[in-house]
């Protein structure tokens, strides 16, 4: 019996939903929303009429705004259709139109509109409640009712968008650079002058970018901290290959959301290529350099249904030839043990380092997605180095008083290195727009050995006779684990506020090995083994409001809890680092006003730290046996204000304009600060000696011109000027002369030319005049053997660089259907004018110039390069199904898209 009159209750139900909420007046709409509407249907392809799964398909609709008693459209639901191309939308209001979207891989974007039938609703509806007070039945009405609210929107056609079915194999590209309030975004990954080289080689290309001769970055004159991947990375950057990058992000003044140790010198972001298009996709790629050295890798992902899987391969051999020179001349009266001492150094490095990267996508469903990655690198390096030194009159050294001597010192070292990278990373995405959870977690492991064998050989210069030969060998091991945990949640409260917050951990942990003989026997006092810990765990918070249609602000802070400890052991004693405790908040705000639809302006305030790394805290550098790094316990954190005005305006897709003015004052600045030589009898020679120490402050301040310009369709331009001011002040250091301020200024432009017959040319300038060695700090900068723990250039309180430019130049060839194929030869400093030049003023403790010290050294003049890329790919989303001509796919429900089906 119950359910003979099931249907009824139900339609009666529904009757009563819709009716008694749709009163005369308007004052009874927020009750007219009755959510008990069906909408349903199928994605085809309207060429072969195939089902389209896991097409991304949204639905928007009217909304009772209950604070502006208003009616607003907002986005109601969004799902991917199923494997055979299906979608169902329910609970939906039976009141308004709707607005379905669609958009395929594939497929040109779709959009159609749709509601339910009122007057259907209301007519049937009142005949259902007339019966059930007692008026006779309409026996159709029921039926009528229900399928009022229950539309089948029938067969939806979408038609092929060719364009994208060859986006694997077609040369259309954005613009090269985007400019936002917060960061400069770059697409790297059609450049021509990196092909088949490093993430050094690309940084290269970036605006406001400077990498020197040994890898070490600045940015505005700063070491900046690498990310990969939105993450702190312990891969330096001539481990990460070029072919594998997609775009790089420069962040000049970040916000809480990052570690407050990564702002003093900035952020750069390397996000790697990362496929997820349908069907499978790849590009193999190989090269040779004018040194015979090899470059090979291959890229495929595959994504079927609900997982994507990517893989990346990469082998790169490694030369590189550098000459360089240093001269020291001693200030007159000082008791130094010469007047001039001079250098010449030929280094020859080679060797090879590959990558492996592999993950799988999870799109579980259309809210939550998941990502597993792993990457292995290794490398195997060899140095020769052979250094010629030439001393003009000794003193107190031996019986010749007033002698000439010179050196002799051969130097034959390897490095193996391995690194192994784990990472999971989770996004849920809510019912309302951009409220978001992310969680990530990250683990790298890495280990390194290394060997080094020094002959040298010291001569009389007047009569030819050995002083002295010595036998150095160094054997150095280290392991280094570091593990990242992250959290962040953004939550758009209403249309004007806005609050995210995140919490994050960082675990450290270093260890390190350090054997030195001379002559057979081991150096005591020199030979370590280093132990170092670190853990840092934060939190930010942020709050953001639109005060009006045009200003907005943010406030924000980061509080974090970093604890460090180690220790350094000899054969003679341990000597325990002290154990340091530091919980330090990190205030920072913005306030952005939208001057119009096109430009804006932006002030922001934030602070930092410059936590002291493990090789400035703990290791003692004895591998140049002239020349030694010592290090400092005691060394304090700097801690940074950095002040900046943006103005961005954006006149079309082609063109932009960011200007920006700067100011970073840091205090207790980490420096570094030449000492007295000191003679060494068993080396018979004088060595030279640099610690770390805290300077009162150094600053930066400068302004800043980016744009990018494409004023024809076959040419794009990318410039950059940075006049900049820096200085440090190191009194309490007792160095001479550190309140003079330089005024520096930084140019590169970037030109590409596209021609006819898929020929393109891409050219590279760059020019930095004489600037103060890195008065701004940073973190690590990412150096060729700095790795992840505080590499980088350290400012030095009394020293500058040198003017240098250089220009680089590459000409691709695309061939074959849909230029699939390219051949790319690419030359590096074209006029063999990259000449690194550093003059550093040594002082004693009491301020006095002891000696002036200038070098100048280059590396692989006009270097030529031949590299040849393939690409390949098929956008089929059926690709693991049997291939079933006979397979029904079901009647073809009628061509009206919005149609019921038949």
């Amino acid at each position: 019996m119950f359910k003979k009159f099931l249907p009824g209750f139900i339609a009666l139900a529904i009757s009563h939903a819709i009716c008694a909420q749709m009163p005369a007046g308007g004052g009874g709409m927020r009750g007219a929303w009755a959510k008990v509407g069906h909408f349903y249907g199928k994605v085809v392809d309207s060429m072969t009429g195939k089902p389209i799964p896991f097409a991304a398909i949204q639905i928007s609709g009217p909304q009772w705004d209950s604070v502006t008693h208003s009616l607003k459209t907002v986005a109601l639901e969004g799902q991917l259709t199923s494997e055979n191309g299906e979608f169902s939308f329910e609970k939906l209001p039976v009141v308004g139109q709707f607005t379905i979207q669609i958009s395929a891989l594939g497929y040109k974007p779709y959009s159609q509109t749709a509601s339910f039938d009122l007057s259907k609703l209301m007519k049937n509806g009142k005949k259902l409640q007339s019966a059930a007070n007692g008026d006779s039945p309409d026996p159709n009405a029921m039926m009528s009712l229900i399928n009022a609210v229950d539309k089948d929107l029938g067969n939806i056609k979408v038609s092929p968008d060719e364009t994208q079915l060859k986006a694997v194999t077609i040369n259309g590209s954005g613009p090269p650079m985007e400019l936002k309030l917060d960061k400069r975004v770059f697409d790297v990954s059609k450049s021509l002058t990196t092909t088949g080289g490093t993430a050094e080689d690309v940084l290269k290309t970036i605006p406001a970018v400077n990498v020197d001769i040994d890898g070490n970055v600045t940015l505005r004159n700063a070491s900046p901290t690498i990310y990969v991947d939105g993450l702190p990375t312990t891969l330096t950057i001539d481990q990460i290959p070029s072919d594998e990058i997609d775009k790089i992000e420069v962040i000049t003044n970040p916000s809480a959301k990052f570690d407050a140790s990564a702002g003093t010198g900035g952020i750069i972001n390397i996000i790697l290529k990362h496929n997820q298009a349908l069907g499978y996709n790849g590009s193999v790629r190989g090269g040779v350099d004018e040194y015979g050295k090899a470059n090979a890798g291959f890229d495929f992902n595959i994504r079927q249904g609900k997982i994507n899987l990517f893989t990346n391969l990469h082998y790169h051999g490694v030369e590189h030839k550098m000459y360089g020179t240093e001269t020291r001349d001693t200030v007159a009266g000082q008791p130094q043990p010469y007047l001039q001492n001079s250098q010449k150094d030929t280094n020859t490095m080679s060797g090879y380092f590959a990558f492996a990267r592999a993950g799988f996508d999870w799109f579980i469903n259309n809210r939550n997605t998941m990502t597993v990655s792993g990457t292995y690198g290794t490398g195997n390096f060899t140095v020769l180095d052979l250094l010629h030194t030439n001393t003009d009159t000794l003193r107190d050294v031996t019986s010749l008083p007033n002698a000439n001597s010179y050196t002799y010192e051969n130097a034959n070292s390897t490095r193996v290195f391995n690194n192994t990278g784990e990472s999971v990373l989770f996004k849920h995405l809510y019912p309302k727009e951009d409220e978001n959870i992310t969680a990530s977690i990250t683990a790298n492991q890495g280990s390194s050995t290394g060997s080094g064998t020094f002959d040298i050989f010291n001569y009389d210069a007047a009569n030819n006779g050995l002083l002295s030969n010595v036998d150095e060998q160094q054997i150095t091991s280290g392991k280094n684990y570091y593990y990242v945990g992250k959290l962040d949640y953004s939550d758009p409260i209403t249309k004007t506020i806005k609050l995210e917050s995140g919490l994050m951990a960082t675990l450290n942990n270093v260890t390190n090995n350090n054997d030195i003989l001379i002559n057979g026997e081991t150096v005591e006092n020199e030979s370590t083994d280093y132990v170092f810990n670190e853990q840092i765990y934060a939190g930010y918070f942020t709050f953001s409001q639109d005060l009006t249609s045009r200003l907005s602000y943010q406030v924000a802070l980061r509080v974090e809890q970093s604890l460090y400890s180690g220790n350094e052991t000899t054969m003679l004693s341990t000597v325990p680092l002290t154990t340091q405790s530091l919980l330090k908040p990190f205030p920072g705000g913005f306030l952005t006003y939208h001057l119009t639809e096109k430009s804006d302006l932006q002030l922001s305030y934030t602070t930092h730290i410059t936590r002291p790394s493990f090789n400035q805290l703990v290791v003692n550098n004895y591998s140049n046996p002239e020349s030694i790094q010592l290090a400092n316990p005691n060394l304090a954190p700097a801690y940074q204000n950095s002040f900046e005005l943006n103005y961005i305006n954006t006149f079309d897709k082609r063109n932009s304009l960011l200007f920006s003015l700067y100011y970073k004052i840091t205090y207790d600045l980490i420096t570094i600060q030449s000492r007295p030589s000191v003679y060494n009898d068993t080396l018979k020679s004088y060595q030279y000696i640099n610690t770390y120490e805290n300077a009162n402050y150094g600053y930066s301040e400068g302004g800043e011109i980016t744009l990018q310009n494409s004023p024809f369709s076959w040419l794009d331009v990318t410039s950059n000027f940075n006049l900049f001011e820096s200085g440090i002040n190191a009194t309490n250091l007792n160095i001479p002369d550190t309140t003079k301020p330089y005024l520096s200024y930084f140019a590169k432009l970037n030109l590409t030319f596209k021609l006819p017959k898929n020929f393109s040319i891409q050219l590279n300038g760059s020019y930095q005049s004489e600037t103060e060695i890195s008065a701004g700090g940073g973190g690590g900068g990412g150096g060729r053997w700095g790795g992840g723990y505080g590499g980088g250039i350290t400012p030095s309180a009394s020293g500058y660089i040198a003017p240098t430019y250089s220009m680089d130049a590459a000409i691709k060839k695309e061939f074959l259907k849909n230029n699939k194929a390219s051949l790319t030869v690419n030359c590096r400093d074209v006029f063999a004018t990259a000449v690194n030049g550093t003059s550093v003023v040594a002082a004693d403790e009491a301020g006095t110039p002891l000696y002036y010290q200038t070098t100048s050294r280059k590396r692989d003049p006009r270097f030529v390069s031949v590299n040849f890329s393939y690409r390949f790919g098929q956008t089929d989303i059926s690709i693991f199904k049997r291939k079933n001509n006979n397979i029904d796919t079901g009647p073809d429900m009628g061509t009206d898209t919005g149609g019921n089906a038949q």
